[in-house]
């Protein structure tokens, strides 16, 4: 975007760094399941500084913090050059204090996937009993100063959507200081046998919309990403995507999979700016939801994230 955070920026792009071989959770939804492979550390290391990169973002491929060389690793890129780091991460490795003292003078920003407030929803998605472990790493990161460059991760499926509004009120209560993105689940790794884990636009826009006006009324930084802006009537302006487009860059970050080819779309104004539907979710449900929009994108007033 970038914004500013305890004296740091957020960079819009990224490398991604998959460092993570396995996780400590088993997600229902989750898009890349570890494969159990080991990275080499010094040949990214190797490839990020021939590249000249100065920021990565550690995601992907399982949960970083459940390498036992994750401190190894963050020596590794910094020494090729790297000056910013972002953690993807569950936060529940961060439950134990020192680990976390230590990662937050290693890390700039940390994103948090955290699936829910309520621990039965959470043991639900994530197949665990570790809601403790995690809320408590949120609580570290908050308590030891870094709460300011926080964001919560928080996958909208159908087996959360209802909750959003209490969840924005949780959040906006409890990490005043963090941003929180709702992310649309993607129909595809575990939750294509997950039964029926992608809601349709229609089913969970009501609650996505509840939830971000609660943010902001909270005064907490919100977005929403993955979910097309003509769902978005009136909260167009919460989309990470069409803030992408009004700083100049694409809609669609180069590394996600490009919109569904739909008529709706095309004829649409504010197609630029919009993610459009991904084959994953016209695959579930279709594109009848879709519809072409008048609107001037130029007239949607950015919402603060």
């Amino acid at each position: 975007m970038p914004k500013t955070a305890g004296g740091k920026k957020w960079v819009s792009e990224q490398a991604c760094v998959y460092m993570a071989h396995t996780c400590n959770l088993a997600c229902v939804y989750c898009q890349h399941p570890p494969d159990g492979r080991r990275q080499d550390p010094a040949a990214w290391a190797a490839r990020l500084k021939k590249r000249g990169v100065k920021a990565v973002s550690l995601e992907g491929g399982g949960e970083p913090t459940a390498n036992p060389d994750f401190f190894a690793w963050i020596r590794a890129l910094k020494k090729s050059g790297v000056r910013q780091i972002m953690l993807s991460t569950n936060a529940v490795v961060l439950a134990d204090e020192a680990f976390c003292a230590r990662a937050c003078k290693a890390v700039d920003f940390f994103t948090v996937n955290f699936p829910s407030h309520r621990p039965e929803v959470y043991a639900r998605i994530t197949r665990s009993v570790k809601f403790p472990l995690a809320l408590q790493g949120l609580l570290n990161l908050a308590r030891l100063g870094a709460g300011d460059r926080l964001r919560l991760f928080h996958i909208v499926s159908a087996f959360n959507y209802k909750h959003l509004p209490a969840f924005a009120l949780w959040a906006a209560k409890n990490f005043p200081a963090a941003s929180v993105s709702l992310v649309f689940v993607q129909n595809k790794g575990r939750a294509l046998s997950a039964g029926g884990a992608v809601p349709r636009y229609s089913q969970a826009a009501p609650y996505i919309k509840a939830a971000l006006a609660r943010l902001k009324l909270g005064g907490c930084r919100a977005a929403v990403q993955n979910v097309p802006l003509c769902a978005l009537n009136n909260f167009e302006g919460f989309a990470f995507e069409f803030q992408r487009w009004r700083r100049g860059d694409a809609a669609l970050e180069a590394s996600l999979e490009p919109k569904a080819p739909a008529r709706q779309c095309s004829l649409c104004t504010l197609e630029p700016a919009c993610c459009g539907a991904r084959q994953d979710y016209l695959d579930a449900h279709g594109k009848r939801e879709l519809k072409a929009s008048r609107k001037d994108p130029a007239s949607i007033i950015p919402e603060r994230f």
